[in-house]
């Protein structure tokens, strides 16, 4: 290996970076690889078996469990809320990009993304209109996916009757969203070619079921006449039976008999059904790589439902970031347009729950630490109509800053041996104050702990064997009420900061 690159080195500078910033392992090179009239097929082994385009897998979708499993995996993302956020952007142009959003169906835009997970990539057209001094986006719309194909160069092109090689795409009208593509397979990995045989097979079992429950799932009626009567009295006898069994009541011949006989065929019933169950396991491993949250009955052990709980949320990751990734080129789209080169604000999309509790304890902390926040910033923040809410004067905060007006204004005139002995006076201040938070009694933190760990003890006094307690662990986390003990331990962290932090200044 070390030979070899230094023969490559050996070359002059010019050749070596021309080997190195070309492409050697093209189509081109591959005759057998070589598309027709530069259209690269799909690569589909699907759709290259029955011969069709990607147009069919919209049929599947019409399947009750697909159509069911498709929703739950759209609605990790649907279900956030969505914000732009600023980063080093100027506010002016920030608020413009936002606005813009505003005006947009941004839920059904990233629903429609979001079916690059299922069909391989979703193509959108933008429609421009002028807006004062701006261009801003009046439409956006997915096209249907079969009006584009790929080239040799994995360039999107548009089909068009008057050329085999298609239209060229501008990349102001245009973007595609595309599901991990590669070289090979620029077209995106497809959730619903995995479904294509699941639901052919279904779609037959259920055909054959519904036969087999017409056949046998109503009784027999056998009529028995004497012989010798010849054809015509056998029809009127089974026109009789005919209409009995629409109507349950039937006029027949004294000597005539009626015989009913009931099939017991519910075993072979099950085959079908089973067949169903399995087919609709595997639509819900493709599309959802997991069965618990589709199938009922499925209940598993806690460590199979955690670990499918956790490869949810890495589903929903992924598609998060697919469908911010879209609302980000289009926001560079709009710069480019609007703007030109400058910092770009980002969309993000946030669970409202999540975000708001991590926002109002930093905002707690900011606030005791002498942080004011505006009217505006709650309003902002917290979606509060100005009307709900008042802000008081803040809580006086020991810490370095909070000496006197008085002493402020001596302090600027005072020698730097006077500034010295404010400082250690200040850190004196602080560090009685800590000392005294924290002087928490050991009584107090024992019946906290106590208290939160209650309900675990009596379950394990109770419990006859360890697999008992193993099961019975995980249902008394919600029982469990930790709210003091988890705010004892925050204001012990938060004073041992502002310790830290006085300490550190000295």
């Amino acid at each position: 290996m070390l030979a070899s690159l230094k023969k490559f080195f050996t070359k002059t500078p010019a050749i070596v970076q021309n080997e190195l910033t070309s492409e050697i392992a093209v189509r081109q090179n591959f005759q057998s690889l070589s598309s027709y009239f530069s259209l690269l097929p799909d690569p589909d082994p699907i759709l290259k078996k029955i011969g069709k385009d990607v147009s069919v897998y919209a049929d599947l979708r019409n399947d009750s469990h697909v159509f069911s499993v498709e929703q739950q995996r759209k609605s990790g993302v649907l279900e956030m809320d969505w914000q732009i956020a600023r980063n080093n952007a100027q506010e002016d142009k920030s608020l413009f990009v936002e606005n813009v959003f505003q005006n947009l169906n941004v839920y059904n835009l990233a629903d429609q993304m979001l079916n690059s997970v299922f069909f391989g990539m979703s193509v959108f057209e933008i429609v421009w209109e002028k807006s004062g001094n701006y261009l801003i986006p009046a439409r956006i719309e997915e096209k249907p996916r079969e009006w584009f194909f790929f080239n040799e160069k994995n360039e999107l092109r548009l089909r068009s009757s008057l050329s085999a090689e298609g239209i060229a795409l501008n990349p102001y009208k245009f973007f595609a969203v595309i599901n991990k593509p590669t070289y090979a397979n620029p077209y995106g990995e497809r959730a619903l070619s995995r479904c294509f045989w699941p639901v052919t097979f279904k779609r037959g079992g259920i055909k054959f079921w519904v036969t087999f429950t017409e056949k046998f799932g109503m009784p027999y009626l056998i009529g028995k006449l004497p012989r010798g009567l010849g054809k015509e009295k056998y029809d009127d006898l089974k026109n009789m039976l005919d209409l009995m069994v629409q109507d349950a009541c039937a006029v027949i011949p004294d000597d005539a008999s009626v015989d009913i006989k009931d099939f017991q065929r519910s075993a072979s019933a099950d085959v079908y059904e089973r067949l169903v169950s399995f087919m609709n396991s595997e639509i819900s491993k493709a599309i959802l790589t997991q069965t618990l949250t589709t199938e009922v009955g499925n209940k598993g052990s806690y460590a199979a439902s955690s670990t499918q709980a956790d490869m949810r949320e890495s589903l929903v990751k992924g598609d998060k970031r697919l469908v911010e990734n879209a609302f980000n080129n289009l926001i560079a789209l709009i710069y480019a347009v609007n703007f030109g080169n400058a910092e770009l604000p980002v969309f993000e999309f946030y669970l409202p729950e999540d975000v708001d509790k991590t926002l109002a304890e930093r905002d707690e902390i900011l606030t005791r630490s002498g942080v004011t926040f505006t009217k505006e910033y709650f309003i902002k923040n917290y979606n509060l109509a100005e009307e709900d809410f008042t802000i008081s004067e803040p809580p006086a905060v020991v810490g370095r800053n909070s000496v006197s007006t008085t002493e402020n204004q001596s302090a600027a005139f005072a020698s730097p041996e006077a500034i010295k002995q404010i400082n250690r006076s200040t850190d004196q201040q602080i560090n009685r104050s800590t000392d005294q938070q924290l002087n928490l009694p050991d009584k107090l933190l024992q019946m906290q702990i106590e208290q939160t760990l209650k309900p675990v003890l009596e379950m394990v006094q109770s419990a006859e064997t360890f697999e008992e307690i193993s099961s019975k662990l995980a249902e008394l986390y919600p029982d469990m009420d930790t709210s003091l003990f988890e705010s004892l331990l925050t204001k012990a962290l938060f004073y041992q900061e502002l310790n830290g932090r006085a300490n550190a200044g000295t």
